[in-house]
């Protein structure tokens, strides 16, 4: 489970998008009670270490304010099955598409990541992280996975609990909001019988979600935060409003019938502006998102090379305005490795004061918006 949380942390590199995936032993019947599915696929301890993602995310608003966009990310990953802590290697690409407002927007890119350096392809070209700069990165982030790899084997409940209370009780919160029970938010299941997935047999079954109750359990995390008395939380009645306004949210699953690993899921989630004061008010009525996952080549070996002819990533960073030595590549984690200082296995130390500036450094990274945020970031190290 800790190996799939990594691949879709890359994801983020390209294209954002959350998910879980997980597995174990089923039955080919088709009259199977859905709940027991849905227990033997997100609570078992199969590891997916390879694999070819799909993923597709798109929406759309009606009105005189209309608007849609569309994302999609796609590409074979593999990670190391003995080494759940090993950042996998991965050639995923991605694009996004939006009109709106008498506008449009158009992108595609990739990302690929080999056993020893990283490149991202953007406006027709490559460019590569560069070796040693790549190598420092890996030698983070696998360190981070390795402290998430006790989560490796639980339940999604499980696992989940126990990352929310470390979460939380790291930012002086109520670790009590994290005891959700996910399974309250399930409604209306239902087996549609087997259906081929991406060249599997799996077990159909459909459902909705209980709005209500996810409200009011994601609010409650919220509400946990020390800041969230100053920020505010929704009423009641604002959350009521919320949860009218929904029309539709249902979901279709996808089980491995033979050894109950997800193979696909589907969401869909349509919202009805008129149940909300006001809302009329800004041009739209009706809004429609959905959300898609197929996974294919479970555990097969999947063969990742690097692009040819890649330029040096500061090529690319440079027409954005962003400084290359403020991401580390040339100054800044330089001042963390060389010989390896601070960094673990590196010869200069696990941890102290290196370590601590390392995840101070990765995590301004994670929330810089802007070239001159980023830029900003190398004061951290």
């Amino acid at each position: 489970m800790t190996r799939i949380r990594t691949y879709f942390a890359l994801a983020a590199l390209a294209l954002f998008a959350p998910v879980l995936v997980a597995g174990c032993g089923g039955d080919d019947s088709s009259d199977v009670d859905p709940q027991t599915v849905i227990d033997e696929t997100f609570n078992n301890d199969e590891t997916v270490s390879s694999g070819d993602l799909s993923l597709t995310l798109s929406g759309s608003a009606e009105g005189d304010q209309g608007a849609s966009f569309e994302a999609n990310l796609s590409g074979p990953f593999q990670g190391d099955p003995d080494d759940p802590a090993a950042i996998p290697q991965l050639d995923w690409t991605g694009s996004l598409s939006a009109e709106g407002a008498g506008q449009s927007f158009d992108f595609e890119g990739g990302i690929t990541v080999t056993e020893d350096n990283a490149y991202v392809e953007y406006g027709g070209s490559a460019y590569e992280v560069g070796a040693d700069t790549f190598g420092r990165f890996k030698k983070l982030a696998e360190r981070a996975s390795a402290q998430q790899a006790e989560t490796e084997g639980l339940s999604f409940t499980d696992a989940f609990q126990q990352g929310c209370e470390q979460s939380l009780q790291a930012q002086g919160g109520n670790t009590s909001a994290c005891d959700i029970d996910f399974q309250s938010w399930l409604g209306d299941l239902s087996t549609e019988g087997d259906e081929e997935i991406e060249g599997t047999e799996t077990t159909h079954i459909s459902g909705s979600l209980n709005v209500d109750t996810m409200l009011q359990d994601l609010i409650g995390l919220g509400a946990a935060l020390p800041e969230a008395s100053s920020a505010g939380v929704p009423s009641e009645e604002q959350v009521q409003q919320i949860a009218d306004a929904i029309s539709e949210a249902s979901f279709d699953l996808y089980s491995g019938v033979d050894d109950r690993i997800l193979r696909g899921v589907d969401f869909n989630l349509a919202v009805d502006p008129s149940a909300i004061p006001d809302a009329e008010a800004a041009g739209v009525e009706s809004v429609d998102a959905s959300f898609s996952l197929r996974l294919a080549s479970v555990n097969e070996e999947q063969e990742i090379s690097a692009p040819s002819d890649a330029q040096p990533l500061e090529e690319l960073l440079g027409q954005f305005g962003v400084d290359p030595s403020a991401l580390g590549g040339l100054g800044g984690l330089g001042a963390l490795g060389g010989a390896g200082g601070g960094l673990p296995g590196g010869g200069g130390g696990g941890g102290g004061a290196a370590g601590d500036n390392a995840d101070a450094y990765l995590d301004c990274i994670a929330e810089a918006q802007t070239p001159d945020e980023i830029n900003a970031c190398a004061s951290q190290l």
